[in-house]
C-alpha cells in the first residue's frame, strides 16, 4: 500500500501529463479508505498541496473536492489536514472562487468534526466574515456563521447562541471594524453598520439588551445613509464607538 501510495502521489504532482494527474488522484482517492493512518496522512497532503500549487484550474477543483470526500470517509484522521487546508485556502487563495468555495467546504466540514475543529471552524469563519478584503467572502462567512449557529441552537434544544465563541469573536470584529470605519469616512462606515446590523438579525441574544443594541444599530444604518457629504463628525464618530462598544459587550465571550 505504501508503495501504490507513493507512486500516485508522486505522478498527482509531477506527472507532465495533466490526463496522468487527474487519474492519481482518483486513484489516490480509491485507496484512501485501505490506508493506514500514514498512508492517510501522505495522501491528504498530496491533495493539500495539488490545491494549493497545481497551475490547472480543474486539478485544484478535484483536489478540494477529493479532500471532501476524504474527509467524509474517516474524518478523525482527516480533520487535521483538511480543515488546517480549507482555511487557508478560503483566507490565501488567489482566486476568489476558490476562497468562496473552501469558506463553504468549513463550513460542510464542521457536520463531522470533532469539537476541537468544530471550534476551529467556527473560529476560520468568524476571522474570515470580520477581516477578509472583499464583502462578498465576509458575507458568505457570515452566512455560513449563521448557519452553524442555527445547527447549534437545535442541537441545544432551542436556546440562544449568543455565548458562542465564534459568534462573540464575529461580533467582536465586526464591532471594531464598524468603529475604526468611522474614520476612514463614510463609505466605510455604512457598509461595516450594514454588516453589523445583518449579523444582529441573526444572532439574537435573550433580554432586552438586544432590543435596544439593534434597535440604535438600526437608527444609526438610517441616519449613515442621508449624512451628507463623504465624513462624519467628531459627536457621530463617538456615537459609532459607543454602539460599537455596546455590541462587544452584548456578545462579549466568556
Amino acid at each position: 500500500m505504501h508503495t501504490t501510495i507513493e507512486s500516485h502521489s508522486e505522478t498527482a504532482l509531477e506527472s507532465p501529463y495533466s490526463r496522468e494527474r487527474r487519474e492519481a488522484i482518483e486513484e489516490l482517492e480509491r485507496v484512501f479508505p485501505d490506508a493506514g493512518t500514514d498512508g492517510k496522512h501522505r495522501i491528504l497532503e498530496t491533495l493539500r498541496q495539488v490545491a494549493f500549487e497545481s497551475s490547472s484550474r480543474e486539478e485544484r477543483e478535484l483536489a478540494r473536492e477529493t479532500m471532501g470526500d476524504c474527509f467524509e470517509t474517516d474524518p478523525s484522521r482527516s480533520e487535521s489536514v483538511v480543515v488546517d487546508a480549507f482555511a487557508e485556502l478560503a483566507r490565501e487563495s488567489k482566486f476568489s472562487d476558490e476562497r468562496l468555495d473552501a469558506i463553504d467546504a468549513l463550513r460542510r466540514c464542521h457536520r463531522k468534526a470533532s469539537e476541537q475543529y468544530r471550534e476551529v471552524v467556527g473560529q476560520e469563519l468568524a476571522e474570515i466574515a470580520g477581516n477578509a478584503t472583499y464583502e462578498d467572502e465576509r458575507s458568505r462567512a457570515r452566512r455560513r456563521l449563521s448557519d452553524l449557529s442555527r445547527d447549534e441552537r437545535r442541537s441545544d434544544e432551542g436556546g440562544d447562541d449568543g455565548g458562542s465563541d465564534a459568534v462573540g469573536y464575529l461580533a467582536e470584529s465586526l464591532a471594531e471594524h464598524l468603529e475604526a470605519a468611522a474614520h476612514e469616512g463614510l463609505k466605510e462606515c455604512l457598509q461595516r453598520a450594514e454588516e453589523l446590523q445583518e449579523f444582529l438579525r441573526e444572532h439574537r441574544v435573550a433580554g432586552e439588551s438586544y432590543a435596544e443594541v439593534r434597535d440604535d444599530v438600526d437608527a444609526l444604518v438610517e441616519q449613515l445613509e442621508v449624512v451628507p457629504g463623504d465624513e462624519l463628525g467628531a459627536e457621530r464618530i463617538e456615537r459609532v464607538k459607543r454602539i460599537a462598544g455596546r455590541v462587544e459587550r452584548l456578545y462579549r465571550r466568556g
